[in-house]
């Protein structure tokens, strides 16, 4: 009996082992290599839903929306691109006190990420889009006047989740202190919007929320494009937890008609203001490190972003074909 035991648990720790070894990634480079098949099990997208779609159907089939007013950008705006930064605070007794440290990144050193990651990954939208037929644009070439520079900067107070995803997001800082850190920022020129890509995918209230504002700044959708990182080993040491893009947008739907008095009427209602066309995210990977700090000169010292580039097309590649089966209603995983 012992013995099959220890086979049993020899054989467990092995599938452990090997299950960690093959899914777990160390660098950007061995992420951008991945094979079709270990991408899409890591990077969610389209394939892991059709909830939007369903959403959108529901507004065709009550007559909310007509089939020649269906989404179909041509002008989308880079909303923001932010840094989460997720850094521990760390703790140590120190002649029987205890001494607490927050490694977070300075809001300046958050800046310096945002804008190193879009200046590789905005060129490469832009060629994606525009092979489509698609605009994009950055925050100075979409606000033309004062009025939506005003809209822009007061939308983040706009933003508003549902019920339950709040209380989620409650818990899960309780239990992981994965609140958003001080030095969360975003790249120049563009305004922090509190809510991620993830969170737009799933959720039904902020999508709504966002769609009433990109309605108003005169944009067909929005890019969201986040970045979530920490620091260890003391804060020498830059991390990447995950990327996550999203695009989101308003419903042209027909304002003649009310939809009331009915189960669900309330949610029907905010699909009507704004809905999450496509999203492309991981955040369920190992950490890997990306940047090499110097604490004493308060400096990158190297980074390592080698393949940033083609997991960036691939995003991308993903996003858009996200974007164009929901404008479809096509809910195949092709």
């Amino acid at each position: 009996m012992k013995s099959y035991l220890s086979k049993i648990a020899f054989s467990l720790l092995f599938y452990l082992s090997f299950s960690t070894f093959a899914h777990a990634q160390k660098s950007m480079q061995e992420l951008a290599e991945l094979n079709d098949k270990k991408w899409d099990k890591l990077v969610k997208s389209y394939k892991n839903n059709s909830t939007w779609i369903d959403q959108l159907q529901g507004l065709l089939n009550e007559d909310l929306v007509s089939e020649d007013n269906l989404p179909n950008p041509k002008k989308i705006g880079v909303l923001t691109m932010q840094i989460w930064d997720y850094s521990q605070t760390s703790s140590s007794t120190v002649a029987q006190t205890t001494v607490y440290t927050k490694n977070y990144l300075t809001p300046e050193g958050s800046n310096l990420v945002a804008e190193t990651f879009l200046e590789t990954m905005l060129p490469i939208f832009e060629d994606k889009f525009q092979a489509k037929g698609i605009t994009l644009l950055e925050p100075d070439e979409y606000l033309t006047d004062a009025e939506k520079r005003k809209i822009y900067e007061e939308g983040p107070s706009r933003i508003d989740v549902s019920g339950l995803v709040k209380a989620f997001g409650a818990i899960t800082s309780f239990l992981t202190n994965a609140d958003k850190g001080e030095g969360s920022a975003t790249a120049s020129g563009y305004e922090f919007y509190p809510i991620s890509p993830k969170t737009l995918s799933t959720d039904f209230k902020s999508p709504a929320s966002l769609g009433l504002i990109v309605e108003e700044l005169g944009l067909d959708a929005v890019l969201v494009l986040s970045v979530e990182l920490r620091l260890e080993k003391n804060g020498k040491s830059m991390v990447l937890n995950g990327i996550q893009t999203g695009l989101v947008g308003p419903i042209n739907d027909d304002e003649s008609k009310e939809y009331k008095g009915r189960i669900g009427a309330g949610m029907m209602n905010m699909y009507r203001d704004g809905m999450s066309f496509s999203s492309v995210f991981f955040d369920d990977i190992e950490p890997f490190e990306i940047a090499k700090i110097d604490k004493s000169k308060g400096a990158i010292e190297e980074w390592y972003l080698d393949g940033l580039d083609v997991v960036t097309e691939r995003m991308a590649t993903d996003l858009i074909r996200g974007m164009e089966k929901f404008v479809a209603l096509d809910k195949s995983k092709d």
